[in-house]
């Protein structure tokens, strides 16, 4: 497994056990990443927060940039402007300012101390900055991804962040999966890194729209398209391989790399570096890491499919099956809640399924398969026309016309399911 999935976040591992606890006027929470004063509610970024909570370890210890970068960015370089812009956020959540300080003093040429009174709980086991900086502490482990899905929920209703809007923004764009809509997305993402080399939701998400760039639009605006809009044809086609291509990717592994070491645990993260890796032919760590994210999130229908169309690629039929079939079952439990993101892959995933078991010869399961994308999706054409060839391949041609015409009444005339007809 990738070591930058086996490091341990100690930051973010506070930020998801610590407790509520005062500071001052304010009610700290940090496992929603908030501050409340009253009925004020205030939202910080995870790395502002994991600030906070180091400061709060020892309330009036001097802790200097050496010991806070080592804690909120392990194992990374960053620039000099990255902690100053930290404290600024923070005091600037706080209502706080350098010059008339009530919350964080800076020490100059020292470092930053929390000089506000904070309360905790007595239950709060008390990390000191020797613990923080040294050992290795075990986190909560998703439950069955349920922890996840409560986390998203309640930032789902909090008032997102501008870097948190324009990233979200982006996502959508990059699921449309036009070559304009990603170059939007490119943009989006990398506004926000420049704002916050450290936004882990763009980071992956950059990460994401390089690898697509490389899979589908390699040639230039108004050269004409070439096809190979799957990673499958990608690989077998050499597009990752172009001088161009390799740039890209070795950029969007060092993006993902960087994210996953800033959120080990969070499946999107997990997704784009698999995703990233795959890309790269690097098959047997991305299957590794797809499967770290399932195991986190049993609702990540998204890297369920990439792993299937990873066994697909090694052409394992039976695991790609397994795994595209979990991916259909989760959407079905997940649509309501997010029937948008759900909606334009879950028929187009069904008959995937169902032609992979006719090219195993498997009729009678592609036969089910379809059948469950048209009662899923009454009337679609694909699903409806295979629905068709098959019931005429095994004897039942009048069923089958009665579909075709059915087909062409409500939507119109596909030629396709009229030709399944045997010669």
């Amino acid at each position: 497994m990738s070591n930058y999935i086996r490091m341990t976040n100690l930051a973010s591992k506070n930020r998801e056990t610590a407790r509520v606890f005062k500071l001052g006027d304010w009610r700290v929470e940090p496992q929603i990443s908030s501050l409340f004063k009253g009925t004020h509610r205030t939202n910080v970024e995870p790395k502002v927060m994991d600030l906070l909570l180091l400061l709060a370890t020892e309330p009036g210890r001097v802790y200097s940039r050496a010991d806070i970068e080592s804690v909120l960015w392990p194992e990374l370089v960053v620039g000099e402007d990255s902690l100053a812009r930290a404290v600024s956020k923070l005091r600037r959540a706080l209502g706080d300012t350098a010059n008339a300080s009530r919350y964080i003093e800076t020490i100059p040429k020292r470092g930053y101390r929390l000089i506000a009174n904070v309360v905790k709980p007595t239950a709060t086991k008390h990390y000191s900055a020797k613990i923080a900086l040294g050992v290795i502490i075990i986190g909560i482990i998703f439950s069955l991804g349920l922890r996840y899905q409560q986390t998203r929920t309640e930032l789902s209703h909090a008032p997102a962040t501008e870097n948190a809007k324009l990233t979200r923004r982006a996502d959508n764009l990059y699921m449309q999966f036009t070559r304009a809509d990603n170059e939007a997305a490119i943009s989006l993402y990398q506004r926000v890194i420049a704002d916050d080399p450290n936004y882990v939701g763009a980071q992956a998400g950059l990460a994401n729209a390089l690898v697509q760039r490389v899979v589908r639009w390699q040639n230039k605006p108004g050269e004409p398209q070439v096809d190979a809009p799957t990673l499958t044809k990608a690989l077998n086609s050499g597009l990752t391989e172009t001088a161009d291509g390799r740039a890209l990717l070795s950029r969007a592994a060092a993006l993902a790399e960087r994210a996953a070491r800033l959120a080990p645990n969070d499946p999107s993260v997990l997704k784009a570096l698999a995703f990233t890796y795959s890309a790269q032919g690097d098959l047997d760590r991305a299957i590794d890491i797809y499967r770290q994210a399932i195991a986190i999130d049993k609702n990540a229908w998204a890297p369920m499919i990439n792993l299937g169309e990873i066994y697909l690629i090694r052409g394992e039929r039976e695991l790609s099956n397994s795994a595209f079939e979990q991916a259909y079952a989760v959407m079905d439990r997940v649509y309501t809640e997010e029937p948008q993101k759900v909606g334009p892959w879950q028929a187009a995933l069904g008959i995937a399924i169902g032609d992979s078991y006719d090219e195993l010869g498997a009729q009678a399961d592609a036969e089910r398969w379809y059948r469950r994308v048209v009662k899923l999706t009454p009337f679609e054409p694909k699903a409806t026309t295979k629905l068709a060839a098959i019931l005429r391949k095994t004897g039942r041609s009048a069923e089958a016309d009665s579909l075709c015409a059915s087909l062409s009444e409500r939507i119109g005339l596909f030629e396709e399911c009229a030709d399944t007809q045997l010669d």
